[in-house]
């Protein structure tokens, strides 16, 4: 697994259209274990949980941050299909990883089949999806967030104070701070 605080700038596409890009198909049984042995996984367990660094993680979080949508199919159709809402120790959920890391086609995927409400679920201190994809300058995805329903979390500060505008000036997206504007 990545280091929980990397943060990818891909991204699958920028099409905002239902199943645009949620197409990619699930993995199959021998592929979706396999990957969660090789992420620390238990055997046979998919929604166990394992910690790092003081997180939480779960497979389908796992996979939402790594942007294995095959494998978040394959989870969700397995057994851990309550998991696409399901937050960790710190709040996050697989729609909140999912926007931090810019898996578009992931958020999307969530969003259809039973996440839309977590577009603007903050985590525990206070950081909401939009907070997040501000933060890490995906531009794509704040642009989703707010079509789709989380407009008002362009203004919601965190527990901090700190504004999804001064999030990303601060970390030099001038892409997504001219959006905000």
């Amino acid at each position: 697994m990545a280091s929980p605080t990397t943060f990818s700038s891909s991204f699958s596409s920028a099409s905002f259209a239902p199943g645009a890009d949620t197409e990619e198909p699930m993995a199959d049984e021998a592929t979706a274990r396999a990957w969660l042995a090789m992420e620390g996984f238990a055997e046979g367990d998919l929604r166990s949980e394992i910690t790092i660094n003081d997180y939480e993680w779960f497979p389908m979080l796992d996979a939402c941050y790594e942007g294995e949508l095959g494998v978040c199919k394959w989870l969700h159709n397995n057994g851990a299909a309550e998991d696409v809402s399901t937050a960790n120790n710190n709040g996050v959920t697989p729609m909140y990883i999912a926007c931090q890391q810019g898996q578009l086609s992931v958020c999307k995927w969530l969003f259809e089949v039973g996440a839309a409400a977590d577009i603007t679920k903050a985590r525990n201190d206070g950081d909401t999806p939009m907070y997040i994809a501000c933060h890490s300058g995906h531009l794509p995805v704040c642009k989703w967030l707010f079509e789709v329903g989380a407009a008002a979390d362009i203004t919601k500060a965190d527990n901090d104070g700190d504004t999804p505008m001064w999030i990303a000036c601060h970390g030099g997206h001038l892409s997504v701070c001219k959006w905000l504007f």
